[in-house]
């Protein structure tokens, strides 16, 4: 494999991972409701209100901060390849 073959690689796949992140962040209020279900179901459907928000909170916080983390390494290997791939 030469060098640019493997930057293209890379750039391919920190592309994907950079899509995934951003469906994480998009759509996170969806993610976090299904959780808090999964969460409430798995305790018999039974819990107080204020629990339930602050585990669906939790879960919401959770995925930004993870679909931030893989968006912004993603991005920052993206730059990186292209740069690679211009030299």
């Amino acid at each position: 494999m030469t060098n640019t073959t493997k930057n293209s690689d890379l750039l391919k796949l920190s592309s994907i991972f950079a899509v995934i992140g951003l469906l994480l962040i998009v759509f996170n209020g969806r993610i976090a409701n299904t959780l808090g279900s999964i969460w409430i179901q798995s305790l018999g459907g039974m819990s107080d209100t204020n629990e339930y928000i602050f585990i669906k909170t939790s879960y919401a916080n959770a995925s930004l901060v993870i679909g931030g983390i893989i968006l912004s390494i993603s991005l920052i290997a993206m730059l990186f390849s292209w740069y690679q791939i211009r030299s």
